[in-house]
């Protein structure tokens, strides 16, 4: 009997790992994410034992028509909450990935790049420390089969040679789609939006407060006041860009993907620029000096919209768009 168990056990953990293994695309790997999920965070302790000390939902969504994956991840109004989006870079052949997981009046897009092999995902980024060593930090997908799955972190400072791990998340389907994203401005992570109360922030929840959703474009609030997500839709193609107040840099920071297989994330930073006649305009630029600007009415709704960058040269005007509620 228990022969039989363990080859049926055997046979269907086989099925499961060969139909991973051989999806053509390498850019629908994370197929296996989309839905939500039910979270078990397990954090080391001193002692180097492990507890399970959280409870979360994630709910992971597919966007932009299957190029990138977006995670909203919540512990409730107190406890973690964060999102990231990830594509595959076929110019790399790797998946980038671009996470934010906000703190009280912290907020900043952090990335990390990496592939799967054999049925398992690694994701690494490198960051200098005060000292002067480099910190790896991995990030790995694991155990995974159509209702669970594993994740957890690992870091080292000798270079890969030994890591160690803080987290442990266990992943149980609960649902196989997550809820639709729909025209609600509130997505899971959002409560009250006290997380992030800085003044810097206000200019976020104004643009919120004053945009009617529409074909043309959606504004979500997320991880409770810190970010501003939009889906914008222009001639056929989609974007999924996200704004916030960086506070490392002390700089706004505007994340911006669109829907063609080839292009990677763009990021700008800037600030905000007074103009009498017409409000305000957040104006940024990205590492290679193409310009975005969000233009402000005075009222603080939203006017238009407009960016450009290298890798399509492409410049998207799309005029004036606000339609402000009184």
């Amino acid at each position: 009997m228990k022969k039989t168990i363990g080859l049926i056990i055997f046979i269907a953990a086989a099925q499961a790992f060969g139909q991973f293994a051989q999806m053509p695309d390498p850019a629908r790997q994370f197929d296996f994410w989309i839905g939500e999920w039910d979270v078990n965070l397990r954090v080391q302790q001193p002692d180097k034992t492990w507890k399970d000390q959280h409870k979360a939902t994630a709910r992971i969504y597919s966007i932009l028509g299957g190029k990138a994956i977006l995670e909203l991840w919540s512990e409730g109004k107190d406890g973690i909450n964060g999102y990231s989006r990830r594509y595959y870079n076929p110019e790399k052949k790797k998946w980038d990935l671009w996470l934010n997981w906000a703190g009280k009046n912290r907020s900043g897009t952090n990335g990390l790049e990496g592939e799967f092999r054999h049925g398992r995902g690694e994701f690494f980024a490198e960051r200098k420390q005060e000292d002067g060593t480099t910190r790896i930090s991995r990030y790995t997908f694991s155990d995974i089969t159509e209702n669970s799955l594993r994740w957890d972190d690992g870091y080292s400072t000798d270079g890969g040679k030994t890591w160690a791990s803080n987290w442990i998340m266990e992943f149980t389907r609960k649902m196989d789609k997550a809820p639709e994203i729909g025209s609600e401005k509130n997505l899971l992570t959002y409560f009250d939006g006290s997380r992030c109360d800085l003044p810097d922030f206000e200019v976020l929840k104004t643009v919120s407060e004053k945009w009617e959703q529409g074909q043309q474009l959606n504004l979500y609030n997320i991880l409770d006041g810190c970010i501003l997500a939009g889906i914008l839709r222009d001639k056929g193609d989609q974007y999924f860009f996200t704004l916030t107040w960086n506070t490392y840099a002390n700089v706004y920071e505007l994340a911006l993907i669109d829907d063609k297989p080839g292009n990677p994330l763009a990021l700008y930073y800037g600030s905000i620029k007074a103009d009498p006649a017409r409000g305000t305009t957040l104006s940024l630029k990205d590492r290679d000096g193409n310009v975005a600007t969000i233009g402000l009415t005075k009222e603080g709704g939203l006017e238009s919209i407009n960016f450009s960058y290298s890798d399509v040269k492409k410049q998207i005007w799309l005029g004036w768009i606000s339609r402000t509620v009184d």
